[in-house]
């Protein structure tokens, strides 16, 4: 990334920002990005100042004159650069499926059979930069083969069914900038700033249920939010999401919604926090505890709210949770992004806000592998010993028990009433301590990196799906800390000056959700497309950091990304949501959302 010149105490004034612009673009009417006129509004907030931190220092940044949506609430758009990278053909091994390979040596053999076979393949080296918990090292080898221009994909298409043909079954066309190396882009960037006086309210949305999804319009439309954007990262299933647990919108970690927690934290992550403690926005890396005592005074730390018992999607948990490294089981407490680990003895609290009635406990211990593709995903199995291992405890809304259901699954959610249900050992101190016509008595805990309480009557929060991108100002990231870290390390084992080395994740450019919070208080919720050669590519994470850097950010964390991306204002999309690089428009659903909503 080029060196910013400028002082950092001199690279963020406030002037209005009709002042700022650098060319303007007029959209057609109802275009992503445009909004309807503001009259004689002027927009007045943190200002960056020179360029985008994006592409060689010749590429420059252009914008348009900001839109006011609301007293306190602006709009801008920034892009810059053009297509400079080139499409290709990702190779699979024939045998195995293995995409990225750790072993340069197998790599170059699945090189030395393709170019065997006809065609030209070279050898990839992907390497991820340092951050704070991370050091930097070679993580993987890919095999590719082509460079077709921008609107050549046709040639990578052709390209790969000619491999097809060759054996060379399950490779994928795919766009060079993904890779993270250097790029002319294009980018687009859209930016809101919400002014710390706004009349507004800042919270998190979801749909009809928490095991549900619904696209960011739909949350916005329900909510009446002026302004939208997607939260959590969450439960998706798909060939690329083979740990999903099967339930579309669950969030995969931390969700508050008016100070009531709807999904526990995946302990240690970074989380975006809206109406707290530290003021109307704010970043911070949040654990927590739920505590029942039960009528005869026992006291057990649930391990879950609102997910499929018995499985942790991306770890971090409480009690007894494990995951699988090859045929071993590895004991963890640590967040692993993306992994499901498992924990056979759990007792998990259901809310209305969950649906109608409980999943049914499915037992979740092994891996399967796809003979035809060589994707690995972890295998569902129904098991009627499992079943009879579990129990539910259905309760009204004081915590009273009103009755004990011997088999998990089906049971009815009271409305205002809470469901404890438990497997394993969590059933078996369920059964021993549960009376109906008693109560339980609950208590929760949730706390910032610093160990106090971040709670208020009127807190959200959502959990964000990178590390933390911004501290005190300046670039910092936290990858290990976030569970995206290579599976052999675990942080608190190290040594002094030991790093743990990160995935891949850190060097891929997609589509990013952003959020941060500047000096003077504002919140900024930050769109960059991706996935689109012609309009933008979208950004690494080191990028994304350095792009909230520049707009004035002091504390910034990354939201749901890829096909994720979505922003919405009055019921308009602004962006340009896709799922696949060329793919078309498509606005996904989501767990929850971000929103503004006007106060009256």
């Amino acid at each position: 990334m080029p060196h910013n010149p400028i002082p950092r105490s001199a690279r963020r004034v406030r002037v209005p920002a009709a002042l700022a612009v650098t060319s303007v673009l007029l959209l057609g009417a109802g275009a992503p990005g445009q909004l309807p006129p503001t009259g004689d509004a002027v927009a007045v907030g943190t200002e960056p100042v020179g360029r985008m931190p994006l592409g060689p220092a010749d590429v420059p940044t252009h914008t348009r004159p900001a839109d006011v949506l609301a007293p306190g609430v602006t709009y801008r758009k920034f892009w810059q650069g053009e297509a400079s990278d080139s499409w290709a053909v990702w190779v699979r091994d024939r045998h195995s499926g293995t995409e990225t390979f750790g072993s340069i040596d197998l790599a170059r053999k699945l090189a030395a059979d393709v170019n065997a076979a006809g065609f030209t393949a070279r050898v990839d080296t992907f390497t991820v930069p340092a951050s704070v918990d991370t050091d930097s090292r070679i993580v993987g080898y890919g095999v590719r083969v082509g460079r077709f221009a921008a609107d050549r994909r046709e040639d990578a298409v052709q390209t790969k069914q000619a491999l097809a043909a060759a054996g060379f079954t399950n490779s994928r066309t795919f766009f060079t900038a993904e890779d993270g190396g250097a790029s002319r882009g294009p980018w687009q960037v859209r930016v809101i700033t919400v002014a710390p006086s706004a009349r507004v309210t800042l919270k998190a949305v979801h749909g009809k249920d928490i095991q549900g999804s619904e696209t960011v319009r739909q949350l916005a439309q329900a909510s009446g939010a002026l302004v939208a954007v997607n939260g959590s990262e969450f439960d998706i299933s798909g060939p690329n999401n083979t740990g999903s647990g099967g339930f579309e919108g669950v969030p995969q970690g931390l969700y508050l919604q008016n100070n009531t927690l709807l999904s526990a934290p995946n302990n240690g992550r970074t989380a975006l926090l809206l109406e707290g403690l530290k003021g109307r926005a704010a970043v911070d890396e949040i654990s927590s505890e739920t505590r029942i005592t039960a009528p005869d005074g026992a006291t057990r730390v649930i391990d879950g709210i609102n997910r499929a018992t018995g499985q942790v999607l991306g770890c971090g948990g409480v009690g007894n949770d494990y995951r699988r490294s090859g045929e071993d089981r590895v004991r963890t407490l640590q967040p692993w992004r993306n992994t499901n680990c498992v924990d056979p003895d759990e007792i998990v609290v259901f809310r209305p806000e969950w649906g109608a009635a409980t999943p049914t406990p499915v037992r979740r211990d092994g891996t399967w592998t796809d003979p035809a593709t060589g994707w690995q995903a972890q295998w569902y199995a129904d098991d009627a010993e499992f079943a009879d291992q579990s129990v539910d405890v259905v309760m009204d809304g004081n915590w009273v028990v009103k009755e004990l259901r011997s088999r998990a699954g089906g049971s009815p959610i009271p409305p205002g009433g809470r469901v404890l249900q438990g497997i394993g050992a969590g059933a078996d101190w369920l059964r021993a301590h549960s009376e109906v016509g008693k109560a339980f008595k609950p208590g929760s805990t949730v706390r910032g990196r610093d160990g106090r309480s971040v709670t208020t009557p009127t807190l959200s929060a959502v959990a964000g799906r990178t590390p933390a991108l911004v501290r005190g100002g300046e670039v910092w990231m936290n990858p290990a800390a976030n569970g995206m870290s290579q599976a052999s390390c675990v942080p608190a084992a190290l040594g002094p000056g030991e790093k743990c080395r990160a995935n891949n994740t850190l060097l891929q450019r997609h589509a990013r959700t952003l959020a941060g919070v500047t000096a003077a208080g504002e919140l900024l919720l930050v769109t960059i497309d991706g996935r689109d050669p012609a309009l933008s590519v979208g950004a690494t994470l080191p990028e994304a950091a350095e792009v909230m850097k520049w707009l004035g950010a002091e504390d910034a964390v990354g939201m749901g990304s890829g096909g994720d991306t979505t922003l919405v204002a009055k019921d308009t999309l602004y962006n340009r949501p896709v799922d696949d690089w060329g793919g078309p428009l498509r606005e996904r659903p989501m767990s929850n959302a971000v929103v503004i909503v006007e106060k009256p």
